[in-house]
């Protein structure tokens, strides 16, 4: 499933003291969050969103220095039993349907403009449902129902779920599509490095993938787990690779990398992919040497002179990665060894994990060893930057 989520209202910071000497203001301290309401399915706003920051203008740019991460939740993870069971209930709901080739019926759009279709639905409603019968100290949060809470008792861990990552791929029948699951405890303002386990079940395979921060990353099947096989290719010419297409305008992210497909598409391979979080474990299977959705990046860099064409290949909707579509993955691969950067070579610490708002879509170059990743992220961003210029040239 794909892209973004309407923005929480920010709250207001109490204003800066002053200070008697001419040093740089402090933050003010946030105010503390109400308690949720004990009410079943209680929907209830995210954490206030900061403002993205800007990206460097290069690969290998650094960016400014930006204040320190708030501090780190701390205490018991959530259960590896708990995880895997919420991935089998939606997996057990949505795999005939998968087989069978049925839910292609767009039923809703999300606040994203992503359609929704059938099989969407029954993903969702086997999540609500398998969290109420845990009753569980949880809150989620997901594309369609946003963030809500199922428990009498004040939620100790966030989820955050894409029931069907790649439902394209699901209601055709392929087999790239995955349930994805990533959790935290809960805190103000969690990033991307705040999600300390990760869970991603396939629909149609027998995997599951698993990992907790720095213990590493495991693969299941029947009960039985083994470490991830990471390919050390580095020749673009055998490269197996896939690119995120969906919403995507064509016309940009293809010429982008066209001479790349062109030089791997024989001895090695070129997928155009619909699930992040599928291309991203199939890193961690040696299917793919790597893969990439740098498309946000044309938007951060020229949005005036590219927003008609995102909206028009989005069907009215700028469509890119958002957190909850890459937090679990991100951790499997990190976890197993490959390196993982946005389309600058910047890591994803502190991206907002339940912002999904336009500004705060992001851009993937992953590879499953670090020589072939510094390839990949020169092609593409010498390839963006001709594009940038030849685009400013036209315009003046």
């Amino acid at each position: 499933m794909a892209t973004s989520k309407s923005k929480a209202p920010k709250k207001k910071a109490a204003a800066p003291k002053a200070k008697a000497k001419p040093k740089p203001k402090a933050k003010a301290a946030t105010k503390p969050k109400p308690k949720a309401k004990a009410k079943a399915a209680a929907k209830a706003s995210p954490p206030p969103a900061k403002k993205a920051a800007s990206p460097a203008k290069k690969a290998g740019t650094k960016a400014a220095t930006a204040p320190p991460p708030p501090p780190r939740a701390t205490g018991k993870v959530l259960s590896r039993k708990f995880m895997f069971g919420l991935s089998e209930a939606i997996k057990s709901a949505v795999e005939p349907m998968v087989r069978q080739v049925k839910g292609r019926e767009v039923v809703d759009l999300a606040v994203s403009g992503d359609a929704t279709f059938e099989i969407d639905k029954v993903a969702e409603k086997a999540l609500l449902n398998y969290l109420k019968g845990q009753r569980a100290p949880v809150a989620y949060y997901s594309e369609d129902s946003g963030y809500s809470t199922f428990s009498g008792e004040a939620p100790k861990h966030l989820l955050v779920v894409d029931p069907i990552d790649g439902t394209r791929a699901a209601m055709n029948g392929f087999e790239g599509c995955v349930v994805a699951i990533a959790s935290t405890r809960i805190i103000e303002r969690p990033t991307m490095a705040d999600v300390d386990t990760a869970c991603v079940t396939e629909i149609v395979g027998d995997r599951t993938f698993y990992a907790e921060r720095g213990k590493g990353t495991r693969i299941y099947v029947d009960g039985k787990s083994k470490k991830p096989k990471i390919s050390e290719n580095t020749d673009l010419e055998t490269m197996s690779w896939s690119m995120t297409v969906p919403g995507r305008p064509a016309s940009l992210i293809f010429p982008t990398v066209g001479q790349l497909i062109d030089v791997s598409s024989l001895k090695g391979g070129f997928f155009a992919c619909n699930s992040t979080s599928f291309s991203l474990t199939r890193l961690l299977t040696e299917q793919l040497d790597a893969c990439v959705d740098f498309a946000s990046r044309y938007m951060k860099e020229i949005p005036d002179l590219v927003r008609d064409t995102f909206i028009n290949a989005g069907r009215g909707n700028v469509m890119g990665i958002a957190p909850y579509d890459m937090a679990a993955a991100l951790l499997l691969a990190e976890e197993a060894g490959c390196v993982v950067t946005d389309a600058y070579g910047k890591g994803f610490e502190d991206v907002l994990l339940l912002d999904s708002s336009e500004n705060n879509h992001q851009s993937l170059i992953a590879a499953s060893n670090k020589k072939l990743h510094g390839t990949l992220l020169k092609v593409v961003d010498t390839r963006i930057q001709q594009y940038v210029d030849a685009m400013h040239r036209a315009k003046g």
